[in-house]
């Protein structure tokens, strides 16, 4: 491969020297300006080092360099300096704006081979390392979004398997995933303190496993027709604390994710616990509910409305935001933190956008 050196120098004569000097092992591009030399750089010429005369009318060699560090495109050519003065205040400014070395007149071919040679194989190998620096990032990259892409995948599959036991499909736990991170989002923009970018996603991705402890309810419970005898629910209430057992388990054999996994148990042990501590199952109110949970609650309860059961018929859009902000005997607004509360009428048309968009299959054969 023959490298390009480009000199700079507005003494004509200077520069049939140097490319005396260099023509047989260089392709040497000459500009009598640093104006002609920058207008050179950003059009065609790509030089792998450059030659660059200190004083020169106009332009002179350390603005060429100052305007050369400040594009992209030119900041990571080796700059030498070429000058006749023996002035030391000059070399130091010079090797501060970046200049890799110095070159005196008058010319010494050898030395001037020798440094360029130097240089530009220095040069050579840093772009070899950039490229394979990138190379490794782009298959880092590619890599971390396989693994998240896997995460989700066996997040879903946990949480298709528990609720698959309650004809639970996979457009509610989709959902769920949607609607939480709308209203986290939106509490996130008032909140920025305590919920960041994140945190948002950590939640969302984590929500579909928040009634993952219905695996262990059994099926008399799990499927009855019409309401819960008191034992009943006692025994229905126990997903909350069984999902963040089950949780807590896996989370052991995970020691370098526990910090994200502690989301899910948060969300899956205390998403029917209540603000106003009417919730279950330790009765846990206000902050002392996880933030996780507290979102989700309301995500899940949006949900539970909308959606259609044999038991039931799904309410609009206006009817669960009506029952949720404002109470119908059943759910009051004191279930809810206030803030969250705040976010999810805020969110409200891209919560109603997020469920029809996404709706149960067969919905039409639930509905008695």
């Amino acid at each position: 491969m023959r490298h390009t050196i480009l000199a700079v120098d507005d003494v004509p004569v200077n520069l049939m020297i140097l490319e005396s000097i260099l023509e047989d092992d260089y392709t040497v591009v000459t500009a009598t300006s640093g104006m002609e030399a920058l207008t050179l750089m950003k059009s065609n010429v790509k030089p792998d080092i450059v030659l660059l005369d200190l004083y020169m009318p106009e332009m002179d060699g350390f603005e060429l360099v100052e305007k050369m560090r400040e594009d992209d495109g030119l900041n990571n050519i080796p700059v030498i300096f070429v000058t006749g003065e023996a002035d030391h205040f000059s070399e130091e400014k010079g090797l501060k704006l970046g200049a890799v070395d110095y070159i005196k007149k008058p010319y010494v071919p050898d030395i001037i081979s020798v440094k360029i040679r130097n240089h530009i194989e220095i040069k050579s190998l840093r772009d070899n390392l950039e490229g394979m620096v990138l190379a490794r990032a782009r298959e880092l990259e590619e890599r971390t979004r396989e693994l998240v892409a896997t995460h989700s995948a066996v997040i879903m599959g946990m949480s298709l398997l528990s609720e698959s036991r309650d004809k639970v499909t996979g457009a509610h736990l989709a959902r769920i995933k949607s609607l939480t991170y709308l209203i986290a989002k939106e509490l996130s923009k008032n909140y920025p303190t305590i919920l960041n970018d994140e945190q948002v996603d950590l939640i969302a991705t984590y929500s579909p496993l928040h009634d993952v402890g219905k695996v262990a309810v059994p099926d008399a419970v799990l499927h009855k027709q019409g309401g819960l005898t008191s034992e009943e629910f006692d025994e229905m209430k126990k997903h909350t604390s069984g999902g963040g057992d089950l949780l807590r388990q896996i989370s052991a054999f995970l020691p370098n994710d526990k910090n994200h996994l502690n989301v899910a148990i948060d969300i899956a042990q205390n998403h029917h616990e209540r603000f106003d501590g009417t919730g279950y199952p330790n009765k846990i109110k206000g902050e002392e509910i996880p933030l996780a949970a507290r979102i989700v609650s309301v995500a899940d309860i949006y949900d539970a409305l909308r959606s259609s059961r044999p038991y039931k018929r799904g309410f609009t859009h206006e009817e669960a935001m009506d029952i949720i902000l404002n109470g119908d005997g059943r759910t009051s607004p004191s279930h809810f933190d206030p803030r969250v509360l705040n976010a999810f009428e805020k969110a409200a048309p891209e919560l109603c956008v997020a469920f029809d968009s996404n709706p149960d299959p067969q919905v039409s054969d639930l509905i008695e």
